[in-house]
């Protein structure tokens, strides 16, 4: 984190449903500069922004392993996939970009290192991804049960078919 100083712009992320920035007056949204990133069209370009910024997250935590690439790619692939085409009905009304990819990835990682010592799993995933998308909508939990039951079941590997499996730990919540 970089906290601002005298001299020195100040640099925020923000998304669509964030209603500080979005209802600012005229006035004041002159004296900032805005800038639209859309999501990144390449599964290993985002692949590795997500690794590389949640393990800088991870090591600044105090987590001394990296997380693992099967466990991220799975993350991300889920991402990409409740992100979906525009206009689809299952889509989660929760945003679900690359920098929440990687706060995932980084709850993830603090979730399987301190709890059992080890880089984070696919339950993991599940766990705290019922947090990303219970916070805007209870709608999203139903459409992340929804890939979970459908979606996850069918992709091949071990992590999906662990994904698929942990399901029932949005039961829990």
């Amino acid at each position: 984190m970089v906290f601002a100083r005298q001299g020195f712009n100040v640099i925020a992320t923000a998304n669509t449903r964030d209603r500080g920035v979005n209802e600012m007056s005229a006035a004041l949204k002159r004296r900032f500069n805005f800038e639209t990133v859309f999501p990144i069209p390449d599964l290993d370009t985002e692949l590795a922004l997500v690794e590389a910024e949640s393990t800088a997250l991870l090591r600044e935590s105090g987590v001394e392993r990296a997380p693992d690439p099967d466990v991220l790619e799975v993350l991300v692939g889920t991402f990409r996939e409740l992100r979906g085409a525009p206009g689809r009905s299952d889509r989660p009304s929760a945003v679900m970009s690359t920098a929440e990819a990687v706060s995932t990835a980084h709850a993830v990682g603090l979730r399987g290192w301190f709890l059992r010592g080890e880089a984070g799993n696919a339950a993991d995933i599940v766990s705290c991804l019922a947090g990303t998308a219970a916070k805007d909508s209870p709608e999203d939990l139903a459409r992340l049960r929804r890939f979970l039951e459908q979606q996850a079941r069918l992709r091949r590997g071990a992590q999906w078919q662990a994904l698929h499996e942990a399901r029932h730990l949005l039961d829990q919540r």
